[in-house]
């Protein structure tokens, strides 16, 4: 429940897979910037368990719905499963180039305040 983590396991194993992700933890935001676009369903999405079993019971039956989640596929768009590979075009990226970051404690970013979530998804 940490900000900007997706376990590397989202990546190769859903969506190298064909696999429909039903995601939790990191933020929505986080899911928009680093997967493609409409590749999972995010549990923050529903207000219950009951509500996103109810959708899942929709996605079953409609086979249109359900593909749509893989249109993805078709665009283009890469998802590289070699996170080194992610991280060198991150540090060779022109526009972040223009913007350089840098963390004055790398143990306040990781760990600061409002970075991870307690507690369950629900109550």
């Amino acid at each position: 429940n940490c900000k900007d983590y997706i376990t590397e396991k989202f990546f190769n194993n859903a969506l190298k897979h064909n696999i429909l992700p039903i995601v939790m933890g990191a933020r929505p935001e986080d899911y928009e910037v680093s997967a493609p676009y409409h590749s999972y369903i995010h549990v923050d999405e529903f207000g219950s368990a009951k509500e996103l079993a109810e959708y899942l019971h929709i996605l079953d039956k409609d086979d249109e719905l359900y593909n749509s989640y893989f249109k993805w596929k078709g665009t283009g768009d890469f998802v590289n499963t070699f996170y080194w590979c992610r991280v060198c075009a991150l540090l060779h990226d022109e526009e972040s180039l223009r913007r350089p970051r840098w963390y004055t404690d790398v143990n306040d970013w990781w760990r600061g305040d409002g970075i991870c979530r307690q507690g369950s998804w629900r109550n």
